[in-house]
């Protein structure tokens, strides 16, 4: 398959980019400028190249964007979270000479909205919130390559769990015993395995049945004090410093909500399709992890 990818360089994207290479496709990382992290067998391409490109792509797998809760969010870094999803799919549509035959774009459980209540299938109306801003007018920029040329297909993730991303960040302070329940800790934290994410694109890549909006979380629903043991367990540390609601808000503002609240997802319509989780429990999921450091 021709691939062009997005995000290349980002935790996702590297994984992805180690299963893609074991077979023969022929990739092309959208850059803003050469990165010698890639593999050397990737073509790397800007935004102005995609404008000389004739052949049709197979697969645009868009999973572009600046880390959302890498920064508080000031007005400066809502818009740069906007332009580097929103703007960027946009960019890569019009760029294109030929539509892709599949596109398959990341969003996240943040466009339910900052919810702690209530249980959230595909269909259920979110609720309000600069997440669910954000990632709805990002979908709405991914459906707009939906056509008869186009299969679209978007994962809503949950907090993804592997060797980097946002365990990398937690992994010190847990390592340290300064981990524990945050905001009481009684928020859901729905999440997935980094294998399961690169299962559910290669399944979307080589499957024409899979179209859509999916939630990409494990089954299994679980409290974020639950994850704050279960990860502590991994680590052979203890789990129980408190981290209060009114701490976060005053450190973090409203990016605060990504940390303080949480709402029950269901991967609904991929459990119809019949999709078997490799990890479907926190524990052996964080066991794996740990032994992979």
């Amino acid at each position: 398959m021709r691939i062009l990818l997005s995000g290349a360089t980002g935790f996702i994207g590297r994984s992805l980019l180690s299963t893609l290479l074991h077979e023969s496709h022929q990739i092309y990382a959208l850059v803003r400028m050469n990165s010698q992290q890639l593999d050397p067998r990737i073509i790397q391409v800007s935004i102005d190249d995609l404008k000389l490109i004739d052949e049709c792509f197979d697969v645009f797998i868009n999973l572009a964007g600046e880390n959302i809760a890498n920064k508080p969010w000031t007005k400066k870094r809502k818009r740069a979270l906007f332009e580097s999803r929103v703007t960027l799919t946009n960019r890569v549509k019009s760029a294109l000479q030929q539509p892709p035959k599949t596109l398959i774009s990341m969003s996240a459980v943040g466009f339910y909205g900052a919810e702690t209540d209530g249980t959230f299938y595909e269909n259920t109306p979110p609720g309000p919130g600069f997440a669910h801003d954000l990632c709805a007018a990002w979908e709405h920029s991914a459906d707009s390559f939906s056509s008869q040329q186009t299969r679209v297909v978007i994962y809503r993730l949950g907090v993804v769990l592997g060797v980097g991303g946002a365990l990398e960040k937690m992994r010190l302070p847990f390592k340290l015993g300064l981990g524990g329940p945050i905001a009481g800790g009684k928020q859901w934290f729905p999440w997935i395995h980094i294998d399961d994410v690169l299962q559910a694109i290669c399944f979307a890549m080589n499957d024409n049945s899979y179209s859509g909006t999916y939630n990409l979380v494990a089954p299994q629903f679980i409290e974020q004090k639950y994850f704050a043991k279960a990860y502590g367990l991994s680590l052979k540390r203890p789990a129980f410093l408190p981290m209060p609601k009114w701490l976060l808000d005053l450190m973090l503002g409203e990016m605060a909500s990504l940390l303080t609240e949480g709402a029950r997802i269901v991967p609904h319509r991929l459990e119809q399709k019949g999709f078997e989780f490799k990890f479907d429990d926190v524990e052996g999921a964080l066991s794996d992890i740990a032994l992979r450091y």
